[in-house]
């Protein structure tokens, strides 16, 4: 039996390796060199996502090089800049390719290409050297231990025959990462629609993996730990609970602001927009929301949608900045709102539903008792004046 199988079976790993150790020997020799230039942006970039980025003048050197580099060998490594573990080496990125720029406003839209580890890193030429990470998924290492005189077998007989001869699953890992395949369908065609979820199924097993990331609702670090996965399947089996939302409430203090029922039904949601001062914001799209409060007037500028004003809302209780509400005084619908995803907790358990019915009857009885309590200071009150009218 192989030794990477007995040991390790979510990696297509040599005699001598294993998932700590693991050296990826594909280089990228093919591109000429394995040096590029490096950006940390305010968002976790998968294959094939595309991230929007902007800079300013005082960034312009930056943003030359960058678009010097890409031009000559096509490819920037993004790294999502406030994640602790991408301050030491080596770390997970993503290797992107610049697909449009504009100079006058110093702005560009990658898109990922390949998940990549890099190595090492010049931090005076914003350089780093990297090494492709394979694109692994599960059954892929059937074809090792199928016997040559099965290989024309139908594929199922090639699962059930491998699964004797080495004692792995191969039979019911197809079966299990299928099953959940088509929980994330469930769940995301309610989301984006039929159509985007069965072209993106189509794609394959790893691209449907890093789609199904995109699509979460969570923040970075949990968007960071998907791209880390080091198989397809353990991807979309992470990933699937994030896409089962019940409710979503202040990160800050727990104010609860949305319910699952709001959110909008549409192919790009999540969106991924950039503001002014070059931070990316992943945004959710809700027709309604509660507990929050205006804290800007209404402006048109910047606005990521046409012919809508955006103003800027928080959360009644704590303040903390939690979104956009976008107002249009000629399109329907006329109000809508945007989240942003990282002032925000998302619940996604089952369970939830018990938590929100026990939080509504513990706030009932906050106001009963509030109430109660205020009847009794108007009370005691009443009770001073007439004390005070009789003396």
């Amino acid at each position: 039996m192989s030794q990477g199988i007995n040991r390790r079976f979510d990696y297509a790993l040599q005699e001598n390796e294993n998932r700590e150790n693991y050296e990826n020997v594909a280089k990228l020799t093919e591109y000429g060199t394995n040096w590029f230039p490096i950006c940390g942006v305010s968002a976790v970039c998968f294959p094939e996502q595309q991230v929007p980025m902007k800079f300013n003048e005082d960034e312009r050197e930056v943003y030359d090089r960058i678009i010097e580099s890409a031009r000559a060998n096509g490819f920037v490594v993004l790294f999502p800049s406030d994640i602790r573990e991408c301050r030491s080496l080596p770390y997970v990125a993503t290797l992107s390719k610049v697909v449009q720029a504009n100079s006058q406003i110093l702005s560009m839209e990658l898109m990922g290409v390949h998940r990549c580890k890099v190595l090492e890193q010049n931090l005076q030429n914003g350089e780093a050297l990297v090494q492709l990470l394979p694109e692994v998924e599960i059954p892929s290492l059937l074809p090792n231990h199928v016997p040559r005189y099965a290989k024309n077998y139908p594929i199922t007989e090639q699962r059930s025959l491998a699964s004797r001869l080495t004692g792995y699953p191969f039979d019911s890992l197809r079966d299990v990462t299928n099953n959940l395949i088509e929980q994330c369908c469930y769940e995301l065609r309610e989301m984006v629609g039929e159509s985007a979820v069965n072209q993106a199924k189509a794609k394959g097993l790893a691209s449907f993996s890093y789609y199904v990331s995109q699509k979460i609702f969570s923040n970075r670090k949990t968007e960071y730990s998907l791209l880390k996965e080091d198989s397809a399947n353990t991807r979309i089996a992470a990933a699937l609970k994030y896409c089962k939302i019940s409710i979503g409430k202040c990160a800050r203090c727990n104010t609860r602001i949305f319910r699952n029922q709001h959110i909008m039904r549409l192919s790009e949601q999540t969106m991924t927009h950039v503001n002014a001062h070059g931070f990316v914001h992943r945004i959710t799209l809700l027709s309604e929301i509660k507990n929050y409060g205006r804290a800007s007037l209404p402006s048109y500028e910047y606005t990521w949608f046409p012919d809508y004003a955006w103003m800027i809302i928080q959360c009644i209780r704590c303040h903390q900045h939690i979104g956009w509400e976008y107002i249009s005084m000629t399109r329907a619908p006329h109000r809508f709102y945007g989240i942003q995803r990282e002032g925000i907790r998302f619940q996604n358990d089952e369970e939830d539903e018990e938590e929100i019915d026990e939080e509504d009857h513990r706030s009932n009885q906050e106001q009963i008792e509030e109430s109660d309590d205020h009847v009794d200071e108007e009370e005691n009150v009443d009770s001073d004046s007439a004390q005070s009218l009789d003396e």
